[in-house]
Order: structure tokens, then C-alpha cells, then sequence
């Protein structure tokens, strides 16, 4: 799944969601989920993979100082 622009994207079981700048991303059981932003002077791509470093099935993730966070937080 891929959103533009503050977009919301979800991908289901082994999926990759990905979200451009200011957006949110969620994945499901083995997923991927990937968050594009801004770091001042060019776009980056913060990454996570469901089951490694706290990031969670179904629950969306925005950046927030290069690093996904829970976007509900």
C-alpha cells in the first residue's frame, strides 16, 4: 500500500505500507512499514519491520525525529 502527501497507507499479513511525508503507516504480521520525511535538506525513508525494535502489527507509525513512533502517541 503507498499514500502521498500526509496520507495513510496499510498493508495486510507480510505487507509493506508505505507514506509520504507527514503520513502514517501500518502493517500487519511480518510486514513493513516505511514513512517518508524531510530532514531539512532532502527526503529520507524511516523503515521499520514488524516483530523487530517494538514496532507492532496493525498499528500505525508516523517519523518523528527520523524515527518511527507510534502515530497515536
Amino acid at each position: 500500500a503507498t499514500a502521498g502527501y500526509s496520507g495513510t497507507a496499510t498493508a495486510g499479513y507480510s505487507g509493506t505500507a508505505t507514506a509520504g511525508d507527514w503520513g502514517t503507516a501500518t502493517a500487519g504480521d511480518w510486514g513493513t512499514v516505511q514513512v517518508k520525511w524531510w530532514d531539512g535538506e532532502r527526503y529520507r525513508i524511516a523503515t521499520g519491520y514488524v516483530g523487530e525494535d517494538g514496532i507492532k502489527a496493525n498499528t500505525p507509525y508516523r517519523v518523528e525525529g527520523g524515527k518511527l513512533v507510534e502515530a497515536g502517541k
